[in-house]
């Protein structure tokens, strides 16, 4: 497998990561205007998953740089 592929396969793979963290996002995000009572519980749940996005974004950006720079 080449060096573009892997960065490539990666890449897709964070992307996808990334995507199912803003699904459970936007579920949480429903589930607060569904049931006011356990705000709480689903605010945590939003917090700890913008977290981990915050921390795939860089490396999805960075991956992508250095794909740019090869090609």
């Amino acid at each position: 497998m080449s060096e573009s592929a892997k960065i490539n396969q990666k890449i897709k793979h964070l992307t996808g990561i990334e995507g199912e963290y803003r699904t459970i996002i936007k579920r949480a995000q429903e589930d607060i205007r569904r049931d006011p009572d356990r705000r709480k519980k689903y605010e945590r749940v939003v917090k700890k998953y913008e977290g981990k996005i915050s921390k795939i974004l860089p490396k999805v950006r960075r991956l992508r740089e250095l794909r740019a720079r090869r090609a």
